[in-house]
């Protein structure tokens, strides 16, 4: 569940040579220190660390762009992250969840995702922990501008994260369905095809 300096070193040596960008969620000050030897391009404030405000301060004054998770917040504590992030021109992404492992399909108020777009004229993205798919292909249909999922190797691996994660068939047929999305959905334009 934690990786040694010299795993991160691993996975940032891979990541380069294979050309794709890597981040990590640090959960506290020594460790967004730590991170900042790989010049990664993202940051990511996890919910339980969004009402910490030295954190977030130090977060944006990197002025990277910057996932705000908001599963744990009110409203009135996003409001203070929000502002803080954008006092310092720090972009922001915020990330609709609910912060159970696995969450129920019930619960996740999906709809959120517009109201969090209305309140705050932000890019809304949404981190999912249900047990399916299905609730992140609705979110992208919603509009949602990024999706975040963990990830296994099993299921039945030991681990806190595990039933809310995705087996690699599980993350290949998610990935083939949000491609489609903006082919099926297409323009507002309404035309008659020749077909």
């Amino acid at each position: 569940m934690e990786f040694r300096s010299s795993q991160y070193d691993e996975i940032n040596d891979y990541c380069r040579q294979i050309g794709i960008e890597w981040f990590a969620s640090a959960w506290d000050i020594p460790s967004l220190h730590f991170l900042r030897k790989y010049d990664c391009p993202y940051n990511k404030i996890a919910s339980a660390m969004a009402t910490h405000i030295p954190f977030i301060q130090e977060v944006a004054s990197e002025g990277k762009p910057t996932f705000l998770s908001t599963g744990m917040c009110s409203f009135d504590e996003i409001d203070k992250a929000v502002a803080i992030l954008k006092e310092k021109k720090c972009p922001i992404i915020l990330m609709h969840t609910v912060s159970t492992y696995p969450a129920a399909e019930r619960d996740l108020n999906l709809a959120v995702i517009h109201t969090l777009r209305e309140r705050y004229g932000l890019p809304v993205g949404y981190s999912g922990h249900e047990a399916s798919v299905s609730p992140h292909l609705m979110a992208a249909v919603m509009g949602a501008v990024a999706i975040e999922r963990h990830i296994t190797l099993d299921r039945a691996m030991y681990g806190s994260d595990q039933a809310a994660s995705l087996e690699l068939s599980g993350l290949v047929s998610l990935l083939g369905s949000i491609r489609k999305i903006a082919t099926c959905v297409g323009s507002n334009e309404k035309t008659v095809l020749p077909a």
